[in-house]
């Protein structure tokens, strides 16, 4: 698939020009009922296109390596958040999307470490997200530096889990602290699909992995993810992602 140059150099442009953003979609612990983290999502407004599709500009990013500053972008809003709340004394985890492109990276692993420091958080309140959807590249490398994640203490989700590219089988071999469930498993009423999620759910367990469900929209989904023994849920149900002020004032909320 060719890249769209132009959209290419604009993303480029945008980094420094203030057009990408981020925001911020909630997730809900089952057993406490609140809210216990965030999913870091960026979102990039283009002058003349208006807003951008992720996965159309994501997928340029990747080609042209400027994901990693996108990354890095994402990566301090994410921080930001959890330093903010650990200030208040509220505990709050944020998830953060990356590619393997960033992991193939020497330094990614050194530089999330210095950035937790700096900001003196706990690294078990950040958590990489690696997605499923996609191939994993030099999957040895790929494998090596997740492993360094997790030995630092970073959590490591594997998103979008039952799009195509692992199985239970590699979900059992990489090292992740975390399954995040396709919004089409949990919408999906075919027996098919609840033979893959009995397998995840049971190997999740045996793992010890928490288990989050995506797409939550409706109440029949959500005790659906009740039923399977997840232990968070996302989505619409819970809330669209937000913009910081508005994210900031649901905790608050909750506070009360």
């Amino acid at each position: 698939m060719t890249i769209d140059t132009e959209l290419a150099t604009d993303l480029l442009s945008a980094q420094s020009g203030g057009e990408l953003f981020a925001v911020f979609q909630p997730q809900l612990d089952l057993g406490t009922r609140s809210i216990v983290a965030a999913e870091v999502l960026c979102r990039w407004r283009h002058p003349l296109r208006g807003l951008v599709p992720p996965e159309d500009f994501i997928r340029v990013a990747e080609e042209t390596g400027s994901i990693r500053a996108l990354g890095r972008l994402m990566l301090n809003h994410g921080l930001d958040l959890i330093a903010h709340w650990q200030k208040r004394s509220v505990a709050i985890e944020a998830s953060v999307n990356v590619s393997p492109v960033q992991l193939t990276d020497g330094r990614f692993v050194d530089h999330l470490q210095e950035r937790l420091e700096q900001h003196a958080i706990s690294a078990g309140s950040l958590i990489v997200e690696i997605t499923e959807s996609q191939p994993l590249g030099d999957a040895v490398v790929v494998v090596r530096e997740l492993e360094r994640l997790r030995s630092a203490g970073i959590g490591v989700a594997l998103d979008d889990f039952g799009t195509g590219h692992a199985s239970t089988a590699q979900l059992e071999q990489l090292p992740v602290s975390e399954v995040k469930l396709d919004r089409l498993l949990i919408q999906s009423l075919s027996p098919e699909v609840d033979d893959v999620l009995m397998d995840t759910m049971r190997l999740a367990r045996e793992r010890d992995l928490r288990v989050v469900a995506e797409g939550v929209e409706t109440e029949a989904q959500f005790e659906r993810a009740v039923e399977l023994g997840c232990d968070r849920i996302q989505g619409f149900l819970v809330s669209r992602p937000l913009g910081r002020p508005a994210f900031d004032a649901l905790l608050e909320q909750e506070q009360d």
